[in-house]
């Protein structure tokens, strides 16, 4: 039952970041350099001439490490050991994220056997009371089931004060090793890490792993990738999430859901969640209210990232707050149009009758009246696109 040593990682997990589309301008090829450290840098995100900071090719659409354009980092993990530990679910990934949940790197954290012992004595209907006594007990000992291991991480330069105050924050009060790669702009790019764990509750078993882990800290370094990172107000269309695309996907009672369930209404607003995301949890209730009450011509349906793991868990949450709209399992082709170039959750999209996504994501919670503002905002861009057809006709 590992969903609740997810839930216990500080921060967000997010869907892995590995977007696909070459980006960057085609005008201008990436030049890669080195810098006063010694690194190599890329001058531009172009996903098909990037390296990483030892000079070898970095491939974007790996699924071995992370890529976020946001953030202006990436890594390519080759380590047979550390990827073996990713695999087993022993060394979890987490987004780093700033105040305004924009993404600025990643963290990678070990979680002891003793740490899903723990969770797993809780029984799936135990009461809430239960969970947060066993919640807890793990904050208070959080030393000794959690070892925070690598973060790469770009601290904001001019902009966005607040967001590197909270992320420097984190990363001095987490890690005792951080090492600056490189410069970009005002952007400062960050390397922490951790050696020591003496503290953790280790079995016999993992000690060889976790000393594995710190050996290969250098290693780690190696294979990340950095670039210039994309700015909020200057994505283009491309790099976004612009149509979901054919998918056969179910939902968590076993109903066979496909792209057609978008052809029924207008606007199909898409709530992508998972059950270890507390700021998840906590707009169900408005949610519920919501597909109760809503607009004319709309739908609303969720995407839950983790419901193939966390089936149980999925429906007693979606109960628990009289959520009654479906909720999709993704299927392969989801995950890679969808949750692929999501960078955390929750985040909502809204989809017109022939599958394209209107306007900008929502990442972050909201109440019941702002999803409905933003609706009938979404339903503004369709009726102002209709009349336009009528005027060319």
């Amino acid at each position: 039952m590992k969903r609740l040593a997810k839930k216990a990682i500080i921060g967000i997990l997010a869907a892995s970041i590995c977007i696909t589309s070459a980006t960057g301008c085609a005008s201008k090829g990436n030049k890669a350099y080195k810098n006063d450290h010694g690194y190599y840098l890329n001058s531009v995100d172009q996903a098909n001439s990037l390296v990483d900071v030892s000079g070898d090719r970095f491939d974007s659409s790996a699924d071995n490490g992370y890529y976020s354009k946001s953030a202006g980092v990436g890594i390519n993990i080759k380590n047979k050991d550390v990827l073996s530990l990713i695999k087993k679910g022993s060394l979890l990934q987490v987004n780093s994220l700033g105040v305004s949940d924009t993404e600025y790197g990643f963290e990678y954290y070990y979680m002891t056997n003793a740490a899903y012992r723990l969770f797993n004595s809780i029984p799936n209907d135990a009461p809430d009371e239960e969970v947060e006594a066993v919640q807890k007990k793990y904050d208070a000992n959080i030393k000794k089931y959690t070892f925070p291991y690598v973060m790469v991480v770009r601290i904001p330069g001019d902009k966005d004060k607040k967001d590197a105050a909270s992320i420097t924050k984190r990363m001095k009060s987490t890690f005792s090793h951080i090492d600056e790669i490189a410069k970009i702009g005002s952007d400062h790019y960050y390397f922490a890490y951790n050696k020591d764990y003496q503290d953790l509750k280790l079995d016999k078993s993992e000690e060889k792993s976790l000393q594995n882990l710190v050996n290969n800290i250098e290693t780690m370094k190696k294979d990340i990738c950095i670039f210039p990172a994309e700015k909020a107000d200057s994505g283009s269309a491309k790099n976004r999430i612009q149509n979901i695309g054919q998918f056969n996907a179910k939902t968590l009672d076993g109903t066979a859901v496909n792209q057609d369930v978008f052809a029924k209404n207008k606007i199909t607003m898409v709530n992508i969640w998972a059950t270890y995301c507390d700021p998840c949890k906590a707009e169900m209730k408005d949610l519920g209210e919501l597909y109760k009450s809503l607009p004319k011509d709309t739908d609303l349906i969720s995407i839950c990232v983790d419901g193939k793991e966390e089936a149980d868990l999925a429906k007693k949450i979606l109960k628990k707050n009289n959520c009654d709209f479906k909720a999709l399992l993704p299927d392969d082709k989801l995950n890679k149009t969808v949750l692929n170039k999501v960078s955390g959750v929750p985040t909502t999209l809204f989809v017109d009758s022939n599958g394209n996504v209107l306007g900008d994501p929502i990442v972050g919670s909201r109440s019941k009246d702002k999803y409905t503002k933003e609706l009938y905002k979404r339903l503004s861009m369709i009726s102002a696109e209709g009349s336009e057809s009528e005027v060319a006709k």
